[in-house]
């Protein structure tokens, strides 16, 4: 705005109210993504309400505020969690449509934009998994129940149809390719090959995870787009 000059040197230009609003996520959205990123690094019983509110850039009180202890804290993480598994089972869903081969590519596309989107998350569901907190696993079994039943249900009418293994159980196998999935996401950022970059690693490591499950549930899984040609291990020679 402007004010007028009363000793005649015209209009001067003056300082308006400074908008309360911050051009980053609000600060409840701030603490959980700090506070994840923290439980993903440390596990939740090394890190303090001090730790996260330093790596927010606000005072303790102020993330007491919103959240009023450490435990409620760790609670809403584990919400957000399932929340954001919950939003995508819906396009989950959508992809267990058409041939065995083809579910399982829409399916693994679904479940790398899960973690895409949210990259600390496998490694915090494996360490509160690890850390056997019986409050926060069961929370998050009932997350993760619905896309366990919808696997095994798709893993069953695949029987029924000739394309999935009958000798599987439907719901060990689901156990079997999620621990497969989980620990493959929660350790892609900390592993990698000399001589290759982080992002042909990933591809590699993704690309050989579906060949696995293929293989592992189809009765004709499909040979898979030929990769990079590797060495031929030497043989022994024998007399």
């Amino acid at each position: 705005m402007r004010r007028k000059d009363t000793h005649g040197a015209g209009d001067v230009k003056t300082r308006g109210p400074r908008s309360s609003k911050a051009p980053t996520a609000e600060p409840r959205e701030r603490i959980l993504q700090e506070a994840t990123r923290l439980i993903a690094q440390r596990g939740f019983g090394a890190i303090s309400v001090n730790d996260v509110a330093q790596a927010v850039g606000i005072s303790k009180q102020a993330l007491l505020y919103h959240y009023p202890s450490r435990e409620a804290l760790h609670e809403a993480v584990v919400a957000s969690l399932v929340e954001h598994s919950n939003r995508h089972l819906l396009l989950l869903l959508g992809a267990f449509t058409g041939k065995g081969e083809e579910r399982l590519e829409r399916a693994m596309g679904q479940i790398r934009q899960f973690f895409d989107t949210d990259p600390h998350a496998a490694r915090v569901i494996l360490r509160e998994l690890l850390d056997g907190d019986r409050a926060q696993v069961a929370r998050l079994s009932r997350g993760v129940e619905p896309w366990l039943r919808l696997m095994a249900d798709t893993l069953r009418q695949g029987q029924h149809e000739g394309h999935i293994r009958l000798e599987l159980d439907p719901e060990a196998a689901v156990a079997h390719v999620g621990t497969l999935l989980l620990t493959t996401f929660a350790l892609l950022p900390l592993e990698g090959w000399t001589g290759v970059s982080d992002a042909e690693w990933r591809e590699r490591r993704l690309g050989e995870v579906v060949r696995i499950i293929e293989r592992y549930l189809f009765t004709h899984a499909s040979p898979g787009p030929e990769g990079p040609a590797r060495p031929a291990s030497p043989r022994r020679q024998t007399k």
